[in-house]
């Protein structure tokens, strides 16, 4: 009894620690694929209209509580036609710096309306000035959230050698090792039903040898029976 409660534990134990493991591959294959893909496409990896960017730069460095530092991950929310309407001064948004050719995340610092069309001003917490404006479609997300130091290991993840490293190379690790598990599964399998197929031969066979052995037996009974018949 208690060597089959170890064993139900120790399977349910394999099954969470695999489950995991194979969940945690499964985000950080989409994470990083994602990341390749916008990369081309000039957009922001995002999933159901939450996104993140590795912060590159000290710009936004400060002691507010929304300021961040180089080496951050930042969390954003995704704009729309009617969440851009929602922008005010002080909102920390991500648009595409065409000056920079890379996604800018700054604070906005003035809205201005120029012949029908809505302008914005951004500006680092840590630089000297303002940025080029901006029109209000062009503000891609809006800053939620960072994660510290994060956006360095991002950036190794994103990178040839990383995702090498930390995602293909567990993937290939896990299916040769599912590969072998299986393997041996198959095998005590085979030898689990050629055990069953043996024993139940060995037991037809014990019980046709015992079906020919009290034949023999009436039929020696029977004899003895008849010749001592014959000599009375």
């Amino acid at each position: 009894m208690e060597k089959s409660k170890k064993t139900l534990a120790k399977k349910i134990i394999n099954i969470s620690v695999n489950t995991i493991f194979y969940i945690v591959i499964v985000l950080l294959l989409v994470f990083s694929l994602a990341n390749i893909q916008v990369k081309k496409e000039n957009d922001i990896a995002n999933i159901f209209g939450r996104g993140f960017l590795a912060v590159q730069s000290e710009s936004m460095s400060g002691d507010l509580e929304d300021s961040f530092e180089k080496g951050d991950v930042v969390f954003v929310k995704m704009l729309d036609d009617e969440s851009r309407q929602d922008l005010v001064v002080g909102d920390i948004i991500t648009y595409y710096d065409l000056t920079l050719k890379a996604f800018n995340t700054h604070r906005i610092i003035e809205i201005f309306v120029n012949e029908g069309n809505t302008y914005l001003v951004t500006q680092g917490d840590n630089t000297p000035g303002s940025d080029q404006p901006i029109r209000l479609a062009d503000a891609k997300a809006l800053y939620l959230s960072k994660w510290t130091g994060a956006g360095t290991a991002l950036d190794y993840l994103q990178s040839p050698t990383g995702f090498a490293l930390f995602v293909i190379l567990p993937v290939v690790i896990i299916l040769v090792f599912e590969g072998i598990v299986l393997a041996r599964n198959l095998l005590a399998l085979n030898k689990s039903k050629m055990e069953e197929k043996f024993a139940i031969e060995k037991e037809k066979t014990i019980v046709d040898l015992e079906a020919e052995k009290e034949k023999l037996r009436a039929q020696i009974l029977e004899e003895m029976k008849n010749k001592k018949e014959s000599d009375l």
